[in-house]
């Protein structure tokens, strides 16, 4: 299992717009290029934007990976 501040690099780097959030299309498009399949990206999507508004936060990403705490 990959470390909390590995998958917090991580959101950065999807975050090409530089936002703080990670939009459906950055995730996808980071993801894609890294061999994931558009059904994984689909229920990443899903867990990962709990509030279902077709964007990541970093407060949800960190909820959803447990580095809340």
């Amino acid at each position: 299992m990959p470390d909390k501040d590995m998958l917090i690099r991580l959101f950065y780097k999807l975050d090409t717009s530089g936002d703080g959030s990670v939009s459906r299309k950055e995730l996808f498009e980071g993801l894609q290029r890294a061999g994931v399949s558009p059904t994984i990206l689909q229920r990443l999507m899903e867990r990962l934007d709990l509030n279902g508004d077709g964007v990541i936060t970093l407060c949800e990403y960190k909820t959803a990976i447990g580095a809340n705490k």
